[in-house]
């Protein structure tokens, strides 16, 4: 199980990034700010959810 929470918290906070960074690189584009807004605190849960998830890992 701790393995799994492992690769899931990591799996999580490389997804997050990839949102992130998928929001910068829209942002130029001709994206309105509205569905940026949703995809930037898409990518903010997940990166936060895998790093809270291998934070709880820890304890």
């Amino acid at each position: 199980m701790h393995r799994l929470a492992y690769y899931l918290g990591r799996a999580l906070q490389l997804l997050g990034l990839a949102t992130i960074t998928s929001v910068v690189l829209l942002f130029f584009g001709r994206w309105k700010m509205e569905p940026l807004l949703y995809l930037s605190i898409l990518g903010i849960a997940e990166f936060y959810g895998g790093t809270w998830l291998l934070e709880r890992k820890k304890s």
